[in-house]
């Protein structure tokens, strides 16, 4: 069994942060899940198969984030944006310009919002048996009792929860699955991972989304129902959505599995044109992303001034902009609404004829000086 090397680096909180890849090609990063253990989640036989064919095509990088597994079990702060900062600076750790993102279960809102405001950096997003919003993953009653077995019993909290992910799971795998759970985290930090998925909502990243994604879920999955994963794919523009029998909600479990692995490769693999062809040219903001397309090809800028300039003069053509609105970062629509530009000019345009005259009687006084000295 050839297992990944793990390796460290140090986020901007100070935590040290474990990460491994296996395989070879275009990056497919996974964005972290509930709880997990680098070593420990590769010994199992149906997780490494997974990676591994995804590892034949792709350049796979999975981490642990601070609280569980090989990373620094200190933590005190449990928000989406943690979780967004930590896969930030691992894409920045890593020096990598284009990826795609693998969004499992509780890794696709993070995914999402990451896409959403990176677009420059992710050329596809897969998000397998994941959500929208926590709300849509069960109701409150359902909620209250998982967090509080999981801190009152660890051991208990943990059948609870492996009964959801599958509940035709041998027992031994329980018992591996289990062992794997309280060896990843302790209760409390189980816990608190546990409501911070419940918290988590992409709502918004999702409706602004312009990268292609494809939505993957189990139709009788009972961690995360069918139907959130439906509403996950209607939040975002043009998502492709398929689903599959079983009831498993780890996607390297059962026979399923290679379902799940001939379309993530089936879709990160295939070019983006290809698929949905731009058959327009486009210069525009989406957010703080500018969409630049041009023969066929598309891509995505951070905003910048000279890009709002640009895009002025674009819908502009043939009509003159003043300087003043271009350095402000004003719209040409507020330049209709006002006289203050042509005032503008009408003063500068004096000022300019004032100086001029005293230039020019500057320079008769000084050639008159001259004369008088010269025939003095």
């Amino acid at each position: 069994m050839n297992t990944p090397k793990v390796r460290f680096f140090t986020a901007t909180n100070g935590k040290n942060v474990a990460y491994a890849s296996n395989g070879s090609g275009p990056t497919l990063l996974v964005p972290a899940w509930w709880v997990s253990h680098l070593e420990l989640d590769w010994k199992d036989h149906n997780f490494r198969h997974f990676f591994e064919a995804l590892g034949k095509h792709h350049t796979v990088v999975r981490y642990d984030r601070p609280g569980v597994g090989l990373s620094e079990r200190q933590r005190d702060s449990f928000d989406v944006e943690d979780e967004i900062l930590i896969l930030s600076e691992l894409i920045q750790h890593i020096k990598i310009e284009s990826l795609s993102l693998l969004g499992i279960s509780c890794g696709g809102p993070v995914a999402t919002i990451y896409t959403q405001r990176n677009p420059h950096h992710v050329e596809k997003l897969v998000l397998i048996n994941s959500f929208v919003d926590g709300c849509d993953i069960a109701n409150n009653d359902v909620k209250q009792a998982l967090c509080s077995m999981v801190l009152a019993s660890w051991g208990m909290g943990s059948k609870m929860i492996i009964d959801l992910f599958d509940p035709d799971m041998p027992s031994e795998q329980r018992k591996v699955l289990g062992k794997i759970h309280k060896a990843s985290a302790s209760s409390d930090m189980a816990y608190n991972l546990l409501n911070l998925t419940f918290n988590m909502n992409a709502v918004e990243a999702a409706k602004n989304l312009i990268k292609p994604a494809l939505v993957l879920h189990r139709s009788k999955d009972h961690t995360v129902s069918v139907e959130a994963g439906k509403r996950l794919a209607a939040t975002i523009p043009n998502a492709e959505f398929k689903s599959f029998e079983g009831k498993s909600h780890l996607p390297w479990v059962g026979v399923e599995s290679e379902q799940f692995i001939d379309e993530i490769l089936t879709f990160t693999l295939e070019q983006v044109h290809t698929k949905t062809p731009i058959d327009h040219n486009q210069f525009q903001q989406i957010g703080d992303v500018w969409v630049l397309s041009y023969a066929h090809k598309t891509v995505h800028l951070k905003d910048a001034m000279g890009l709002r300039d640009l895009g002025q003069l674009i819908a502009n053509p043939g009509k003159d902009i003043h300087a003043r609105f271009l350095a402000s970062g004003e719209t040409k629509d507020k330049q209709t609404d006002t006289q203050e530009a042509d005032i503008l000019d009408s003063q500068a345009l004096k000022a300019y004829r004032q100086r001029l005259l005293e230039l020019e009687e500057a320079q008769q006084q000084a050639i008159q000086c001259e004369n008088e000295t010269l025939y003095a």
